[in-house]
């Protein structure tokens, strides 16, 4: 977690920082009307695309779409993490960490995980993991090597607990490898082999623990608890490694576990990360998008593998500012066992035949519905319908109806009318294209920014969307009613939310969906930069075709 004293840190130094100076003095920009032009330092091209807002303090390039603030660009153009860009700016602003910034307990967090791995591993030769040596060497063929390079340990009963001096358990607590019990502290893990999660700089933060097959005792995987330097969401399994190979190919392959990633590293397949047990997130992506160009997710061979792609397809992956693409393993395999089958060179020609995300998702349902009666077809044009409204891009979205258009065999403008009604249709009940009134995939995309906005607006946290953009930045609505409910946001000011709620009762395009949407606290810095880029494009977009006609 972030300290205040953090925040209001960090928000001095983004104020202090001019990015028309920054960008300036990395690249030449030329003065055109309000904006600074000159030629994109991520793409290649002739004619400048790249624009820098000197009001907003925010950059966007219309040919790749690469955009932010002044944090984003030193991310992107120096190769830092978010925190390094801060303290990098903080040190050209002469504006100095404030103290109690939770610098000091970051190193005590880094030291006792640092202390615990080197207890596991040494557990790991011991007389008494001799089964978990020879489910690594003979089960899971890993070399030694390899073993050593990922730091692969064993959580003997006991070990934690007897080399750790008493004055260390409360800390211990806090990072959850000790919790109490009814006799006093306990291991928190027990007889599993140990991998350590570690963070891109190659500090370990946390422990995934799996069990021996055949014991019961808890679930196969188990990852250390979440802690103020710890976050599921924001780590990926094998970065600290594949950082290098990552931006040298511009291209990362994503699998589901650990092993998986060891073994790929180990055939020479060194560009390759896994999320910690959940979904590709887009504080991953975010992430990935500094090193790379094009992420391909790599799913198991089997029902569960494929299934995975629930867990995927949300509107960040599928709205994600880097390519996405995925590939399928043979039936029954997983790549740890099929790369040792078919080798590396096989392994990478195949991964080439990986295809856009949204068509993979759109295979499966076409698999699936081959097969389906009509109350399952139902619910996969409802599933359909719930994965169509999570993409806010216009041109994604015209392209995932045709597609769904194609498998589910409706007309896509009827498809289209059922998905913008707000509701789940099934294919009798999409009515014919009889009203004046038609949807389109813009309308889709802008309730969209509205709903998030609203979503801000009441959340009761800082900072409020009004500190970023005003009423005029939403002038491209096309729709007169949202429109007038922005503007009646500004005029209402920071008011109390239930106010804010009774308008959007009020306003048809709004209600319905509002009433699912449900609040998201961890994900919210990231969500406002989201929509702050989003709405600015747009904005950006309808002032340069104004001035084109």
């Amino acid at each position: 977690m972030e300290s205040v004293d953090y925040r209001e840190w960090r928000e001095k130094v983004r104020q202090a920082s001019d990015i028309v100076r920054i960008v300036g003095d990395r690249i030449p920009l030329k003065k055109r009307g309000k904006d600074y032009v000159g030629l994109c330092p991520f793409h290649e091209e002739k004619t400048p695309s790249f624009h820098v807002d000197s009001s907003k303090q925010l950059f966007y390039c219309f040919g790749c779409q690469a955009g932010g603030d002044v944090f984003r660009f030193i991310e992107k153009f120096e190769r830092k993490t978010f925190g390094e860009s801060v303290r990098f700016l903080g040190d050209q602003a002469g504006i100095p960490l404030p103290s109690g910034n939770g610098q000091d307990r970051r190193k005590a967090c880094f030291q006792i995980f640092r202390e615990t791995e080197s207890i596991y591993r040494k557990s790991l030769s011991s007389s008494g993991a001799e089964q978990a040596r020879k489910y690594l060497h003979e089960t899971r063929r890993l070399k030694p090597v390899t073993m050593e390079r990922f730091g692969l340990g064993w959580s003997m009963p006991g070990s934690l607990l007897k080399s750790m001096a008493p004055s260390r358990k409360k800390e211990a607590e806090e990072y959850g490898l000790l919790k109490q019990g009814p006799g006093g502290s306990r291991e928190f893990f027990r007889n599993r082999i140990m991998v350590p999660i570690r963070i891109e700089n190659g500090a370990t933060v946390a422990f995934g623990g799996r069990v021996l097959p055949g014991n019961a005792q808890g679930p196969k995987y188990l990852n250390s608890p979440e802690h103020p330097f710890f976050r599921k969401k924001e780590i990926l399994f094998g970065l600290d490694q594949a950082g290098p190979a990552i931006e040298k190919k511009r291209r990362v392959l994503v699998v589901e576990g650990y092993f998986d990633v060891m073994a790929l590293s180990e055939a020479g397949v060194e560009a390759v990360v896994a999320p910690l047990g959940t979904a590709l997130t887009q504080a991953h992506l975010i992430h990935l998008s500094r090193l790379a160009d094009e992420v391909v997710v790599v799913f198991d061979g089997d029902r569960a593998g494929q299934t995975a792609i629930a867990r995927l397809a949300d509107r960040f992956v599928l709205d994600s500012r880097i390519s996405i693409r995925a590939f399928s393993l043979p039936e029954g395999k997983d790549p740890d066992e099929w790369i040792r089958e078919v080798g590396r060179d096989f392994f990478l020609e195949s991964i080439e035949k990986a295809i856009p995300l949204a068509d993979f998702v759109v295979d499966l349902f076409d698999i699936q519905l081959k097969s389906a009666d009509a109350t399952t077809r139902n619910h996969l044009l409802e599933s359909f319908y719930d994965l169509a409204k999570r993409i806010p891009d216009p041109e994604a979205i015209d392209h995932f109806l045709s597609r769904g258009a194609s498998v589910f065999r409706i007309n896509k403008d009827l498809l289209a009318q059922g998905l913008f009604r707000e509701e789940s249709l099934s294919p009798r009940e999409i009515p014919r294209q009889n009203s004046r009134e038609t949807s389109s995939n813009r309308h889709l995309m802008e309730r969209n920014l509205v709903l998030e906005l609203v979503r801000l607006w009441t959340d009761s946290l800082d900072p409020h969307p009004s500190d970023r953009l005003s009423p005029g930045d939403f002038d491209f609505l096309s729709s007169g009613s949202l429109l007038t409910f922005v503007r009646e946001l500004w005029k209402n000011g920071k008011t109390n939310p239930e106010t804010v709620r009774d308008m959007i009762l009020k306003e048809p395009l709004l209600a319905e969906v509002w009433m699912q949407l449900p609040l998201d606290r961890e994900t919210r810095p990231r969500r406002l930069e989201d929509l702050v880029f989003r709405v600015s494009r747009m904005s950006k977009r309808e002032r340069l075709s104004a001035a084109l006609k």
